[in-house]
């Protein structure tokens, strides 16, 4: 569905994406992980047509969309749930799905809203309050119904459990079961590894603005330099000696 060929994205003189390369095959849900800075915003700033990339290429379903805008990109079922949330706080949040849904028609938009309120049955009583009387992770929740108003096939996620207390960051986590069952694509930029990849069938690691490593969820969350930088685990090697047994001389 979505292919990025040796990606380079910069900011003046900064470079932030240096030859990425990656692919989503549809039905998937794919995790972009790393640390802050590493370059995991950008690249999807450069496929969604919000930063013109200084070189490579993006397709999706087959079609070339290097250096689109925006406004053209989304019509094409690319929707962006931005890191940060980003929603109006001082509008309702009716009119919050209502921009969404911009590139719709009236009468799809209302159609497409009442569908995506049944995904969300704790916004959907609400959506006359302001968007500021929300909890953190139902914000998030309303940023990732925002997205889907416009009726994607692929969403991109940024960061989507961030600032979130850990009951709230699992039941967005669990909403991207839902939206995939659903029919949706999912590319999840997140710094919670171990969640990212629970739910990932495959990953990416980006570090200093270049993939690193790749590969299928479970293979990456067994690889010893992964779990060391990101997972906070010294895996011992199975033929180090135990504290506890004999060989080990302890006690």
């Amino acid at each position: 569905m979505l292919e990025v060929r040796d990606l380079h994205v910069a900011y003046g003189k900064a470079r932030a994406v240096q030859g990425v390369s990656l692919h989503v095959d549809e039905g998937e849900i794919v995790a972009l992980i790393g640390a802050n800075g590493a370059g995991k915003s950008s690249t999807m700033h450069a496929i969604c047509g919000v930063t013109r990339p200084a070189r490579g290429t993006v397709s999706f379903r087959g079609k070339d969309i290097t250096g689109r805008p925006a406004h053209r990109v989304v019509p094409l079922g690319i929707a962006q749930v931005p890191e940060g949330r980003l929603i109006f706080d001082d509008l309702t949040i009716e009119e919050n799905l209502v921009l969404g849904g911009i590139t719709r028609t009236r009468a799809s938009e209302r159609a497409r809203m009442a569908s995506v309120l049944e995904l969300f049955p704790v916004l959907a009583p609400r959506t006359d309050e302001t968007a500021s009387n929300l909890s953190g992770g139902q914000q998030q929740l309303l940023a990732i119904a925002r997205g889907l108003m416009s009726d994607p096939t692929f969403i991109m996620l940024d960061e989507p459990s961030l600032g979130l207390a850990p009951l709230a960051a699992q039941e967005v986590f669990d909403l991207f079961a839902t939206l995939r069952r659903n029919g949706l694509t999912i590319l999840l930029v997140e710094q919670n590894v171990r969640q990212a990849l629970a739910i990932a069938d495959r990953g990416y690691v980006i570090e200093s603005g270049r993939i690193i490593l790749e590969g299928e969820s479970p293979r990456l969350l067994e690889d010893e330099g992964l779990a060391r930088a990101y997972l906070g685990i010294e895996r011992r090697p199975a033929d180090a000696p135990n504290a506890n047994n004999e060989d080990g001389g302890g006690q």
